[in-house]
């Protein structure tokens, strides 16, 4: 059966599909709301070129990207497209770089792929979908608006405390299992907060969140955070 890998539309013009599609590829242009693109049920990938990867951890798109992206699909995956040595001539920053892709191996458990050019880049995303669509021997179906599957309250307590930003399930998992319920966490102090995520910065961005009353008025980009504000 033939390969079917579903695309955003805002990668239409990027001439990825168009070698998919000579690899023999069924390529279905949407609109989706995360990822660049959907191998199987469940199983997505966020690409960037090494310049992209760069500028949204700078310009502070690349968390909120990752939060969503784990958020919507139980299988994540981040294809880095281009020369890594580029990112030192890019940025002097660039260990901030390694601490992003570190961060969301660790506490997002995103999958983290390389690839050096387009037509590099499409077939590791034949390989991956010919992986997940006949694992088994068996096709999965691909649901483009996969929505995050409770079994448990447990399950909602993790996904709730994970959702915070530079948080993810790993952290998640440290908090409830010191504080036991998410009103503890919530009432936690910062050297509480400190002692469980092993930083300041985020414990106290952490705390500032909880504690801060909700004002419509109060939504400014130029207040959003970016991951120099967690290093």
């Amino acid at each position: 059966m033939m390969l079917r890998i579903y695309v955003d539309n805002r990668e239409k013009n990027s001439g990825i599909p168009e070698i998919l599609k000579d690899m023999g590829i069924s390529v279905i242009i949407e609109q989706l709301d995360v990822a660049d693109y959907v191998l199987a049920d469940g199983v997505a990938v966020e690409r960037k070129s090494v310049s992209d990867l760069v500028n949204s951890v700078f310009d502070k798109r690349f968390f909120d990207q990752i939060n969503r992206l784990t958020s919507a699909y139980e299988t994540s995956f981040l294809l880095i497209e281009g020369n890594l040595n580029r990112i030192r001539e890019i940025t002097e920053k660039w260990k901030a770089i390694n601490s992003a892709l570190i961060s969301i191996i660790v506490d997002y458990d995103v999958k983290v792929v390389y690839s050096s050019d387009k037509r590099d880049t499409a077939e590791v995303l034949v390989k991956l979908a010919e992986k997940f669509q006949e694992h088994g021997g068996k096709k999965r179906i691909i649901n483009l608006h996969d929505k995050p599957k409770f079994e448990s309250i447990k399950d909602i307590q993790l996904y709730v405390v994970e959702s915070f930003p530079n948080i993810g399930e790993v952290n998640a998992k440290k908090l409830l299992e010191k504080f036991s319920t998410i009103r503890n966490i919530c009432n936690a102090s910062i050297s509480d907060l400190e002692k469980v995520l092993g930083s300041r910065k985020r414990a106290e961005e952490l705390y500032k969140i909880l504690i801060t009353p909700y004002s419509p008025q109060s939504s400014n980009s130029n207040n959003k955070k970016s991951l120099m504000d967690f290093i």
